[in-house]
């Protein structure tokens, strides 16, 4: 028969503390509001190995000293929620055809609860293994990839609201794929404890996206993680609808309709941070695929200097923001870092002497001492509206968010011409490509050349690891390319290279940085857009004028040890 003991007892019984220092820590816990393993711990009296050793004797229970070679079975693990898993801090690892399975814990305060209810819910007979603290979390971050939250802190950290962030309502705790059966529909607990654990997870992970793809068999969710796709989980295709529904109802989407793409938004708050999540919907032949995109709403702007520009592009850029007017765009494809380059730049620019206006489609930042709008394109609130608006606002600065269609351009180029400094963001590959995308939306080449007065092109490239990068010789191969955009200062061959460790996920890198080029419109430059030039020709002045590419940008910062040439290849073109 199980008997429950106080933790303090078992060490005393097993030898490990006396009664006075038991006494000591009980004092001290009451002091500082800790679990009495962690002050034993953090006092020195007993390393965590002890305190499992001591559980392991007490309760006949073995110990297992290292978790290196354990491996969990995905069908064991699949046994139990992941929900069950973080709550109860019980890891299958095992099982076998009798129905039995083998369990790691690290503590034994619920184990007569936590074994019947494994009895109860699965069908199986659990066998206890014992672990230290620090091992089970390990394990629990290998699996979940993400410090774990308990329960209650995920019922006080999240919250949703449906369309504006006013009316903000409490989601529920995290739930589990194993938690939604066949009945589930959009309404009922489990599928709305999914979603919310989706997105929790992906806010957890700083993912920037989320995939929902139904295939022919399942359903997979992948999250974007530093610019790439990582597969996070699979659902059963019997789910899905119920799935899509939900999130059409926080997005506020039409649930009946799944022959047309749909495009929505809902926001969450995450231990007090706001994000924006868009909603794309697009019908496939095995269903629904879903796309939402996750916009943190920071209340925290970086300066120009922490946005990852190197000295020689900081120089350039902060020349361009002396001008008192024209128009710099900020190019890249969607999810480069371009929001955050232009709040970077209002940053720089914010005085009491300037009246500094954006419209922004959503608001990713809040700049003080800005007035900041956002479109609402369903009542007919567009950029090139808010535009003529604040034209008659008196601005300094204006920052239109992004130049998406002739009306938006025409207005910009206006305002530019009219005494007013405008900052705005195209989807454009490299600098050069901007000065012909507006051309191709209708801006004639005299006027664009009168307004235009420099261009800044990026890429987000992952940052290595600093825990386990390490130094490596080039490759012979490299050794050619390298040498003709090795920077002044820079005479080494040699870079840094990925290896791969628990902080990084294996991955070799944490993070992301920039690269840049940034094309300041000379005389030569101008010339040569009014005689049509082709871009390549406009590229090859711009870089005898001082412009270096985004890829020499990237080689620099892959001497500097910062990323990796394969990650530079991944994102720029030579």
């Amino acid at each position: 028969m199980f008997q429950y003991k106080r933790l303090g007892e078992i060490l005393i019984e097993n030898q490990y503390l006396t009664e006075k220092e038991i006494e000591l820590a009980v004092s001290l816990q009451k002091q500082e509001k800790k679990p009495l393993g962690q002050i034993l711990v953090e006092k020195g009296f007993v390393t965590w190995n002890d305190i499992a050793t001591a559980l392991s004797k007490q309760y006949s229970l073995p110990f297992l000293e290292s978790v290196a070679e354990i491996e969990p079975d995905p069908d064991a693990l699949s046994i139990l929620s992941k929900h069950n898993i973080e709550n109860w801090r019980a890891i299958p690892f095992s099982k076998d055809e009798d129905r039995n399975l083998k369990v790691l814990i690290d503590q034994t305060n619920s184990l007569p609860s936590i074994k019947r209810d494994i009895q109860f819910i699965t069908g199986y007979t659990p066998s206890f293994y014992i672990v230290s603290k620090p091992n089970l979390d390990y394990l629990l971050k290998e699996l979940f990839g993400s410090a774990i939250d308990s329960v209650e802190d995920l019922k006080s950290s999240i919250e949703v609201t449906s369309g504006k962030p006013q009316a903000v309502m409490e989601l529920e705790p995290s739930a589990q794929m194993g938690d939604i059966d066949k009945e589930s529909t959009a309404d009922s607990a489990p599928v709305i404890k999914f979603v919310n654990e989706m997105v929790m997870g992906a806010v957890t992970q700083e993912a920037s996206d989320i995939h929902i793809e139904p295939q022919e068999k399942n359903v997979r969710v992948r999250f974007r993680i530093d610019g790439l796709l990582r597969k996070i989980a699979e659902y059963p295709v019997k789910l899905h609808s119920s799935i899509v529904s939900r999130i059409k109802i926080i997005s506020k989407l039409d649930i009946a309709e799944r022959r047309l793409p749909q495009d929505g938004k809902f926001f969450v708050r995450v231990k007090g941070e706001q994000y924006d999540l868009r909603v794309s919907t697009m019908p496939s032949i095995f269903g629904e695929k879903i796309v939402l995109r996750l916009l943190r709403v920071s209340n925290s702007t970086k300066r120009l200097d922490d946005l990852g520009l190197s000295d020689y592009n900081y120089k350039r850029l902060s020349a361009l923001l002396e001008s008192p007017y024209g128009i710099l765009l900020v190019t890249g494809p969607t999810g480069s870092g371009k929001s955050t380059t232009l709040a970077g730049v209002l940053n720089q620019l914010k005085a009491v002497t300037n009246n500094m206006i954006t419209v922004e489609d959503p608001v990713e930042y809040s700049i003080t001492g800005t007035t900041q709008c956002q479109v609402q394109p369903e009542i007919g609130l567009t950029f090139a509206r808010y535009l003529r608006a604040i034209l008659r606002q008196d601005p300094d600065i204006i920052m239109v968010g992004e130049i998406r269609d002739k009306e938006t351009a025409i207005l910009a180029m206006e305002a530019s011409m009219t005494g007013h400094l405008v900052l705005s963001t195209l989807h454009t590959n490299t600098a050069s490509a901007a000065i012909y995308r507006l051309v191709n939306m209708g801006i004639e080449a005299d006027v664009l050349g009168v307004s235009l007065i420099g261009i800044v092109a990026q890429r987000l490239v992952r940052t290595l690891c600093d825990s386990c990068k390490k130094k490596a010789p080039l490759a012979s191969e490299e050794m050619e390319k390298v040498a003709t955009q090795l920077l002044p200062g820079h005479s080494e061959y040699s870079v840094c290279v990925p290896e791969g460790c628990q902080r990084c996920r294996k991955t070799g890198y944490r993070g992301r940085t920039a690269i840049h080029e940034v094309l300041i419109m000379d005389k030569r430059i101008r010339a040569l857009m009014l005689e049509n030039t082709p871009e390549r020709i406009i590229e090859e002045n711009a870089r005898k004028a001082g412009m270096r590419t985004m890829f020499e940008d990237g080689i620099y910062k892959a001497l500097m040890g910062i990323t990796s040439i394969d990650e530079v290849k991944r994102v720029a073109v030579e």
